[in-house]
């Protein structure tokens, strides 16, 4: 009698809701400079992500994922484009920006009916740097700043779009980036005490944490800086030659395996703000019903390396800890908990945005959709590239790594020159992956034949590739983001004779060193460490 009742019920219930027509709406939120291994979606040992985790139990997760770059303007660059940043334009530091005549993810899915937006936390990714183009609505913080800034202005924008109009949103939040300091709880989160004036001090001085190599800050290293086509000036990497350089007699202050840690701590800590921050902007979207039929990508732009190889910052590295990301995807297509093994990179996200709005993809452009390769329909690939900002290239497999050092990617016969070098060289350094996973050791010479293969490929993918020749005009840098890029760590004070916005007085194909940080306030907090007497 009861399954009577039960058929009765369920021929009487209303019918379910048909699934909405049209393309699914997109979401990409871009958790800045948040490396893989510190998250609990991909294994971490402390609940660091327990949002991303959430997320990725109901959509997918992909374990080996990776920026093309370890640098926020250029790896942006890939995840919108689809594309190398030095494909787009010419792949200098001191000048990269996107040039107009490059198509970015909105402009194409506009053409396709799509409403459009970006909240740029700041940093790298503002106008000033040809992020603003083809978005409807676009909107940068100053500095670098939260999802707690741009996430509620992204959900009032998503619930002011048209009702059956689809949209595409990038959300955008520096909350895992140096310095790590956070408010409140968060800050010593992980910690079970505060640390030492220099592990404290390194967490929060940027310049400071620039004077770092291995285990040892050196006070009298002070960072160097190079005249910017605008006229600022940015770190030098021979700042880390002469760290790298330093002879014995140089004065050093013992950064010991606590402080590392504590720094570590504190970066846990401020990764878990960025994921509470994140829990905020879906919750929100969630309540309002603006998640439903919306595909929703979480990714990062870079990691960050944390004294694993000697550096702080994410820009001296190829390593893993600058370029394997977290990846989750959640939405249509990506439902049932799945994990993917194999290698992805930032290329995919931006394949997929169009694939999932039916859009055709830009000219140039590379990477599979990611459902497809979730549903193992896409190709596997067998390696991932990435271009390094200071003169690296990188080719990743999923047993090795090889880095190539001192590659200038303007130049055009750059890969030439490295077909031409010596494999047992300073240029490059291999690392196996099976016994190595933490990138500790060279392992060339009891390799060889790996060596030689994975060089050829790095050879085959840059000849392969049209180096854009687009750089950033004189005085495009506004004095507001140049203040927070020198505040940040990434821009120095500018020179006597090069003030702030003005043209620089060199050409940018030779930079102009400088320095002029030893007076830069952030700097000054060195002569608290520096031993007296050497």
């Amino acid at each position: 009698m009861l399954a009577g009742v039960v058929l009765v019920a369920a021929a009487c219930a209303p019918a379910p809701p048909a699934p909405p027509a049209g393309p699914p709406n997109l979401l990409l939120v871009s958790l800045d400079t948040v490396r893989a291994d510190h998250t609990s979606a991909h294994g971490y040992a402390r609940d660091t992500t327990p949002v991303l985790a959430a997320l990725a139990a109901e959509g997918t997760v992909f374990d080996h994922a990776f920026s093309q770059a370890n640098e926020s303007a250029w790896s942006h660059a890939a995840l919108l484009t689809g594309r190398y940043a030095s494909e787009l334009a010419r792949p200098v530091y001191a000048t990269y920006a996107l040039p107009d005549d490059v198509t970015l993810a909105p402009e194409a899915l506009r053409a396709y009916g799509y409403a459009t937006a970006a909240f740029s936390a700041g940093g790298h990714v503002t106008a000033d740097f040809g992020y603003d183009q083809g978005w409807d609505t676009w909107s940068a913080e100053p500095g670098f700043a939260s999802l707690f800034d741009t996430g509620p202005k992204a959900a009032a924008w998503v619930a002011a779009v048209p009702e059956g109009q689809p949209w595409f949103a990038f959300v955008h939040g520096y909350d895992a980036h140096r310095p790590y300091a956070r408010p409140g709880p968060w800050d010593h989160l992980y910690a079970e005490a505060p640390g030492s004036r220099l592990a404290e001090a390194l967490c929060r001085n940027p310049c400071l944490s620039e004077m770092v190599l291995g285990e040892a800050l050196l006070p009298d290293i002070v960072p160097s800086w190079f005249a910017h086509q605008g006229g600022d000036s940015i770190l030098d990497p021979e700042t880390y030659r002469r760290l790298a350089a330093a002879g014995a007699d140089a004065r050093r202050v013992a950064v010991t395996s606590a402080d590392k840690q504590h720094v570590q701590d504190h970066y846990d800590g401020a990764l878990r703000y960025a994921d509470t921050m994140l829990g905020v902007l879906l919750d929100r979207l969630r309540r309002a019903g603006d998640l439903d039929h919306t595909v929703v990508l979480v990714v990062s732009d870079h990691g960050e390396d944390l004294l694993d190889h000697g550096y702080m910052n994410h820009r001296t590295g190829l390593t893993d800890s600058c370029t394997r990301v977290p990846m989750v995807a959640w939405g249509p297509g990506f439902s049932g908990g799945g994990r993917v093994d194999t290698l992805v990179d930032a290329r995919d996200v931006a394949r997929t945005l169009f694939a999932v709005g039916g859009a055709l993809p830009p000219a140039g452009s590379g990477g599979r959709d990611l459902r497809a390769v979730a549903s193992g329909e896409a190709a596997p690939l067998d390696a991932v590239f990435a271009e390094g900002v200071m003169d690296m290239l990188s080719v990743r497999t999923a047993t090795h790594r090889l880095v190539a050092h001192g590659v200038r990617l303007d130049e055009p016969g750059h890969a030439d020159a490295l077909a031409a070098a010596p494999l047992d060289g300073g240029q490059f350094v291999l690392h196996d992956l099976r016994v190595d996973p933490a990138e500790l050791h060279d392992a060339r010479a009891a390799d060889p034949a790996t060596t030689a293969e994975l060089r050829d490929r790095l050879v085959v993918w840059r000849r392969s590739l049209r180096t854009g020749d687009a750089t950033l005009l004189p005085e495009a840098v506004s004095p507001e983001v140049a203040a927070e890029l020198r505040r940040h760590g990434y821009w120095g004070a500018a020179s006597a004779d090069a003030p702030t916005n003005a043209p620089a007085a060199v050409p940018a194909e030779v930079p102009a060193r400088t320095t002029g940080a030893a007076d830069d306030p952030t700097c000054r907090e060195r002569f608290e460490f520096a031993p007296e007497g050497g």
